[in-house]
């Protein structure tokens, strides 16, 4: 018996073969091997280096350059993180001072008046802080959240001690400056 396929199916191998004869039409690519070790050398000299100053160093476009950062060097940018800097004479003025606060915060009385404060922004819309939050995953998951523009806010402060707990105080004003928190430390605290 003689198995004959569909003409949909036929037609499907005849355009595919005719299809993957074809040059490709369009730009021929800018990514070459030389191009690869090019943008791999001004990433290696300035790795903070944006895509737009590797592409202009390289003489490429910026898609260009993305792509061979991405895909051939298999680079992904990464958030930098600010922290204060440390000088020389600071490690022996941290070491003095603990040596000072260790006996201060044994004592009892201390301890009872000592608090620990912060302030967070709450968006009425459940908006949270995006440089706060990260999703962990082998793959990037396309997390994405909608977002109002000029939503409110409310503005929380709270404190806590060896004893208690202190707040929470919500800031009439959008924003928290030092006249609202002087105000707040003098009316509220106090």
């Amino acid at each position: 018996m003689v198995k004959f396929e569909s003409s949909t199916i036929v037609k499907r191998k005849l355009w595919t073969e005719f299809v993957e004869d074809r040059e490709r039409p369009g730009r021929p690519s800018e990514i070459t091997e030389e191009k690869i070790d090019e943008v791999a050398k001004v990433i290696e000299n300035e790795p903070q280096s944006s895509v737009l100053s590797v592409a202009t160093a390289c003489s490429i476009s910026q898609t260009t350059a993305h792509r061979i950062m991405t895909e051939h060097l298999s680079l992904k940018p990464y958030k930098v993180q600010f922290v204060q800097k440390l000088y020389e004479e600071d490690m022996q003025d941290r070491v003095e001072m603990c040596k000072s606060l260790i006996p201060v915060l044994e004592d009892n009385h201390i301890q009872q008046n000592l608090f620990f404060s912060d302030e967070a922004t709450f968006y009425l819309n459940g908006l949270v802080n995006k440089h706060n939050a990260r999703y962990w995953s082998e793959t990037n998951p396309h997390v994405t959240i909608e977002t109002v523009m000029k939503s409110p806010k409310l503005n929380v402060w709270c404190a806590m001690s060896k004893n208690q707990l202190v707040g929470p105080y919500f800031f009439a004003d959008d924003t928290v400056n030092g006249n609202n928190y002087l105000s707040m430390l003098q009316n509220f605290i106090i």
